[in-house]
């Protein structure tokens, strides 16, 4: 699978932690005031902060808060004296409301007496300000001749907040500590490194087709089935071959199916049931439903190798099992299944967290995002028929390709025909591939076309060299191909 499959493949995963909003509707009012209190410590070099709100008596304020300030002077022995003094006063207005718009700004900035207003002013609140709403506040004090002011929104106070050197804060008024959790994510990263690295030493450089068997962290009766009385359905344990292995997970095989796929129309379909893999290193004998399923199998391949070679696709499923969902490696695994154990929280009897679908042909991917999936394939398959066996004369091919192909050997996939040699050959015939003291090949016809070399050129320039092997000469530019197409077969195919 090309690396930059599984990309879509990890997207679909389970979503991950984010920072959440602060809830500071949960705080009573008086709570609300303590928090801004509490963040404003260090905002000035203060004399002296006072929770006026508190009293009741507030003239409209929550905090009253002095800067510190000093005078200094010399004594009679000439020594300088320092005199601490009250400085510039803040005032600081707090509002839990959700929502102040300009004219609540205008409302609360009455409260200010314009004959003594203080030096600074804040108001916080637990809203979004509008930027008509940051006007109102600005022009207000302005003219009221207050000289500094701060106006403290959600994202202010939640900024705040998050700041190291507030951790005590958030932590006392809502239970939540960013150290702790930078902490804790630092478990986690290396946790998931562990268990990269103890993966990749355990399936190795090359971990295709090898196997793991995925255990939910929560099941106590493995390897007993029967302890589950829902266990097909809700799995506990499930064997997965492994195709890759990915930067954030493991990918395994979902689903391996024989599959239909028309590029012009963008249309597909699958073939069900899939192709059966079983674990080489799983020591239960196969069951009567499993040979069942193998049969059912073999007559779907009869039926796909008959389509025409632009239809045949293979339809692969694939999931990921993210390095940090593993709770435990058990590297040896044990007499019943010698494949390593990965325990995982299975989600409604999987330990699958993304997944990604494709067709393929030979070494192309198509994704199927864009297709669209209809009915192709029959709801009962029909078992192959086998017309005319052609066994007396063999195939009039080139004593070179009939050498290849009765040795396995080359890539020998359509005949080509311009002088009618193939003419006898129907689709659902069969004919013999012979050479030498060789065992003989048999071959069906499963389709017939015709291209002029003109279409030829243009559809599938790379037929060409084919066509010339085996017409043995020159192509002309008046020749009609019969195009024949076919699968290999065997004799106990059609005598049985």
């Amino acid at each position: 699978m090309a690396q930059t499959d599984t990309n879509q493949l990890m997207s679909n995963g389970k979503p991950s932690r984010t920072t959440n909003p602060i809830h500071f509707e949960d705080l009573d009012p008086k709570r609300f005031e303590d928090l801004v209190r509490e963040l404003i410590y260090d905002f000035r070099d203060w004399q002296t902060i006072e929770a006026t709100g508190k009293g009741g008596t507030d003239d409209g304020f929550d905090i009253r808060a002095f800067e510190r300030e000093s005078t200094t002077s010399v004594d009679d022995d000439g020594n300088e004296v320092i005199h601490p003094r009250e400085g510039n006063l803040w005032m600081v207005q707090c509002k839990r409301e959700k929502v102040i718009p300009p004219s609540k700004i205008k409302k609360i900035l009455e409260d200010i007496d314009p004959k003594n207003p203080p030096y600074g002013y804040i108001l916080a609140a637990a809203t979004d300000f509008s930027k008509k709403a940051y006007d109102a506040f600005r022009d207000g004090l302005t003219e009221l001749g207050v000289l500094e002011f701060q106006l403290w929104g959600k994202a202010t106070l939640e900024t705040e907040l998050h700041q190291p050197k507030n951790d005590r804060i958030l932590f006392t008024f809502f239970g939540i500590s960013n150290v702790r959790r930078r902490q804790s994510r630092g478990t986690e990263i290396r946790s998931e490194i562990t268990n990269k690295n103890k993966v990749m030493r355990m399936l190795g450089d090359n971990p295709e087709h090898k196997w793991i068997l995925a255990r939910d962290s929560k099941d106590r009766e493995y390897p007993y089935k029967d302890k589950y009385n829902n266990f097909d359905e809700q799995p506990r344990w499930k064997e997965f071959e492994v195709i890759e292995l990915h930067p954030r997970g493991v990918i395994v095989r979902l689903k391996h199916s024989f599959a239909y796929m028309d590029e012009a129309t963008g249309v597909f379909d699958v073939a069900d049931p899939a192709i059966v893999h079983n674990n080489p290193y799983n020591r239960s004998n196969q069951t009567a439903e499993e040979r069942k399923l193998r049969e059912k199998v073999g007559t779907i391949k009869d039926y796909w190798e008959c389509l025409p070679y632009a239809n045949q696709v293979m339809f692969h499923l694939y999931g990921v099992i993210r390095y940090k969902d593993m709770l435990a490696i058990d590297v040896i695994g044990d007499t019943w299944n010698e494949v390593p154990h990965i325990f995982v929280d299975f989600v409604d009897g999987s330990p699958i967290s993304g997944t990604l679908a494709n067709l393929e042909r030979g070494a192309s991917n198509f994704g199927i995002g864009d297709m669209q999936r209809k009915d192709i394939f029959p709801d009962v398959f029909p078992k192959p028929i086998f017309g005319t066996i052609n066994e007396a004369e063999p195939l009039a091919l080139p004593e070179t390709l009939a050498e290849q192909y009765v040795n396995f050997r080359g890539d020998l996939k359509r005949l080509f025909d311009a002088e009618g040699r193939y003419d006898h050959l129907q689709q659902t015939d069969v004919a013999v591939v012979r050479f030498g003291q060789k065992d003989e090949r048999f071959v069906q016809i499963t389709h017939r076309f015709e291209l002029t070399k003109v279409d030829m050129e243009r559809e599938h320039p790379n037929w060409m060299w084919d066509v010339q092997q085996q017409i043995g000469r020159e192509p002309n530019n008046d020749d009609v191909y019969k195009v024949i197409e076919f699968r290999n077969c065997y004799r106990h195919q059609w005598e049985r």
